[in-house]
């Protein structure tokens, strides 16, 4: 058994990483996942999940008056760009029928609707014709999320997927829009391009070429960022409202879709949304648990005995705050922390707010369910380190900083900086429902938290020695609800975590979940240029590029319209059932902020 470094090696590979490649003494906290499922210490494993579910978190640190930034602020290479991965053909894993998963298992039997592997989705009957085949630019849904969004090279978005809460902006609700359905702004003159696209648990907001940002859906906690935290729900795609952001003639120039604000990449986590604009100023709205919003507070207060409610946001507000730990900036400076020290008299890591936080630009940012990770912009003269930063729940030690507890400002990932990264230094991330990944400029990657049910959380990040160590070079990553995904550059794509509904893509008759690595081999020798993790179903962007991209896209299986029409027909009929995953859905009762 040999592990794949080569695109031309389909012949004969390995299902599995193989053992051999990596000593699993050497691997400390991720040993736990290259271990069998078998091996696995029960007793371990089920008391690190009692007190990660049933810890009431603080916030994880103590701001201090003392700022800290020892290099000053930085010089960006702006503007900060929408989205960019090699476009492809469009393909998935899992069920179409977006109403089962949370709810109910995938069948014995898989019917035509339900992929266990990577499978093209209508090449021919939707995105193209017998002759040609539009390119996807652009994927997009998340590990909460039963609903995605695809946009083609010339800037088309396509939807499809649960729309219980009008979350498609279709101008209806419905139990699951079965086919990629093209979606448009009502009301605006002309036909607006979209550059990106961010979709939560209940809502969707599109990025428009324009820089402006619409939303639809559920907006219980104002993630939709309208500025009007009284409308639940809407079923068309609004303008969002952004704080500075002026639509109309700026003075810029004879364009009067002039904007002085331009939006450029957007990410949803469960109730909350993210913004990103070309100067990489980072905007949030929704829900304030957590302290998701990264304004240093969740606004916590008591409705009713046992009930609490939170200062939700309805409106995309600027958060320009950044901290590091006390101890961090000490040892950024070349001093060192006394012990017992860097935490104040009731055990909190002491923060302080760094220096530059206002002029920090990022460069992308991905939300989990309660979470965020974002990585910093690079600098014009490409020596400084771009720093990670996560804030949000701290639940399973997802947000890197060794512990359990919720960060309410952007906290600097103190592990991800340094000599080791200056030549290796991070340049994306994702965030599942309970983990985070960052990529780095010579395709290592990092983990940290937990998306498995069993098994112990990782509480630092930690390098993936099974791909490091075997050489290979990450260019896509994806992580869902409970399935991380890899991609390299030499053609090989590995997935693991727990898919009933098929999204690990392993195949008919394959395993439902796996405690290691393992090939994805429908997609042996296939370029993968991005991974997009949701709920049930996985999707990712092929290379078609020459010969050999065609070659290897002729093992994999593709669906169109045709194929499935019985089951849009029974979906024609199938009723909505918004509100049956509760009482996951939260019942928050927003505030004015």
């Amino acid at each position: 058994q040999g592990v794949r470094s080569s695109r031309r090696s389909a012949g004969g590979a390995a299902d599995d990483m193989t053992a051999a490649a990596v000593d699993p003494s050497m691997m400390n906290v991720w040993g736990d996942f290259m271990a069998d499922e078998s091996t696995t210490t029960t007793t371990t494993a089920a008391s690190t999940n009692d007190q990660a579910a049933s810890t009431s978190k603080p916030a994880a640190t103590t701001p201090s008056s003392t700022s800290s930034s020892p290099s000053g602020p930085r010089s960006y290479a702006l503007p900060i760009q929408p989205p960019k991965a090699t476009p492809g053909l469009l393909a998935q894993t899992g069920t179409l029928d977006a109403s089962v998963p949370g709810r109910s298992s995938i069948s014995k039997t898989p019917a035509t609707h339900e992929f266990e592997c990577p499978t093209l989705l209508f090449p021919q009957s939707i995105f193209g014709s017998i002759t040609t085949t539009t390119k996807i630019a652009h994927i997009a849904t998340s590990p909460t999320s039963c609903h995605s969004v695809a946009i083609t090279t010339d800037g088309m978005a396509f939807g499809w997927g649960r729309n219980e809460t009008g979350q498609l902006g279709l101008g209806y609700t419905s139990a699951v829009v079965p086919l990629p359905t093209q979606l448009s702004i009502p009301g605006e003159e002309g036909e607006i391009t979209f550059v990106a696209a961010g979709v939560g648990k209940y809502h969707t907001i599109l990025v428009g070429s324009n820089g402006i940002a619409y939303a639809s859906g559920g907006n219980v906690c104002g993630q939709l960022g309208i500025n009007n935290g009284g409308v639940k729900q809407i079923e068309k795609f609004r303008k969002c409202a952004v704080m500075g952001q002026v639509v109309g003639d700026t003075g810029g120039g004879e364009d009067e879709d002039d904007v002085n604000v331009k939006i450029v990449q957007v990410s949803c986590g469960e109730e909350v949304s993210a913004l990103i604009c070309s100067s990489g100023h980072l905007y949030t709205t929704g829900s304030s648990e957590h302290g998701l919003l990264g304004n240093g507070e969740t606004g916590e207060y008591i409705i009713t005995a046992g009930r609490l409610g939170y200062a939700n946001c309805a409106k995309f507000t600027r958060r320009s705050i950044f901290v590091q730990s006390e101890a961090d900036a000490t040892a950024a400076a070349g001093g060192t922390t006394a012990v017992g020290g860097g935490v104040d008299s009731s055990g909190k890591v002491k923060c302080v707010p760094l220096e530059d936080g206002g002029q920090i630009s990022l460069a992308s940012i991905s939300c989990g369910k309660n979470h965020f990770v974002a990585v910093e912009a690079a600098t014009t003269s490409g020596t400084d380190v771009p720093r990670v930063f996560t804030w949000g729940s701290g639940d399973y030690g997802c947000l890197g900083h060794g512990i359990q507890a919720d960060e309410y400002y952007p906290r600097l990932v103190g592990a991800l900086r340094g000599p080791m990264f200056a030549s290796n230094h991070p340049v994306d991330a994702v965030a599942g429902s309970n983990c985070s990944l960052v990529r780095t400029k010579n395709g290592h990657v990092y983990y940290v938290g937990k998306h498995r049910q069993v098994g112990e959380a990782t509480m630092r990040f930690t390098l993936i020695d099974a791909l490091a160590n075997n050489s290979h070079n990450v260019v896509a990553i994806g992580a869902g609800s409970a399935t991380v995904f890899c991609s390299t550059k030499a053609g090989v794509t590995v997935s693991w975590g727990m898919g009933s509904h098929g999204e690990l893509g392993y195949g008919t008759g394959e395993n439902k979940s796996s405690a290691k690595p393992k090939f994805v081999n429908v997609l042996d020798s296939c370029l993968v240029s991005a991974v997009a993790c949701g709920m049930g179903h996985t999707l990712f962007l092929i290379s078609n590029e020459d010969a050999e991209d065609a070659k290897a896209l002729k093992k994999v299986p593709k669906v169109e319209k045709d194929d499935i029409a019985q089951f849009v027909e029974q979906i024609k009929g199938k009723k909505s059932d918004a509100g049956a995953d509760e009482p996951a859905k939260k019942k928050q009762k927003s505030k004015k902020k």
